[in-house]
């Protein structure tokens, strides 16, 4: 049995080899990406599919990324629930901080987070007017394309955003035959009346 040696100088430590350095560089550039920004066809199809409940979960995504950063006391479950009334507020919170890459955000907060509450309420509209509640989704994309635009400029990763997972596509299948059922009930019962 072999003795340790105090006085013996330690052994060289072992280089790791670049293919794991460049691995953990790569995910050391995935967790940068604080915001959440999945591509627009991603928005589109699962809010779709989802009935509009996906854009809750982009906001409560977001409001997590900026309780983080700003070492908030924010709820994101309650402000993604009650989106509709936070709406203003995180898009204002996400504008300012693409502003801080000088990028600007094509339309107003505030006028963003007003077509989000109407769109919202649409859904008590009479007739095919509901349909219009399905497109909740649509006051997010610019926000949406400011932080990607923010994210690119950060030199962050955003394959694990951009792609479509087996949870997404087991969203998908169900939500888009609902969808065309709801749409068809729709078509029909205006037929009729």
């Amino acid at each position: 049995m072999e003795m340790h040696d105090p006085y013996r100088a330690p052994a060289a430590t072992p280089a790791r080899p670049p293919v794991l350095q460049s691995a953990q560089d790569s995910f050391a550039r995935s967790n940068q990406a604080v915001y959440y920004s999945p591509p627009t066809m991603k928005i589109a199809a699962l809010s779709l599919a989802t009935l509009g409940l996906y854009p809750l979960y982009w906001f409560w995504q977001n409001w997590r990324a900026i309780k983080r950063e700003t070492d908030g006391n924010q709820w994101p479950w309650a402000r993604a629930l009650f989106s509709p009334i936070w709406a203003f507020f995180c898009f204002s919170d996400l504008r300012d901080i693409a502003q801080s890459r000088r990028r600007q955000l094509a339309f107003a907060p505030g006028l963003l987070g007003a077509l989000f509450f109407l769109l919202n309420f649409a859904g008590r509209l009479p007739h095919g007017g509901a349909l219009l509640s399905l497109c909740t989704f649509v006051p997010l994309l610019p926000v949406n394309s400011l932080l990607r635009r923010y994210h690119l400029d950060e030199k962050v990763d955003m394959r694990r955003m951009d792609r479509f997972g087996v949870w997404h596509v087991l969203m998908l299948l169900p939500g888009v035959a609902l969808l065309l059922l709801a749409i068809l009930a729709i078509v029909a019962g205006e037929l009729h009346s």
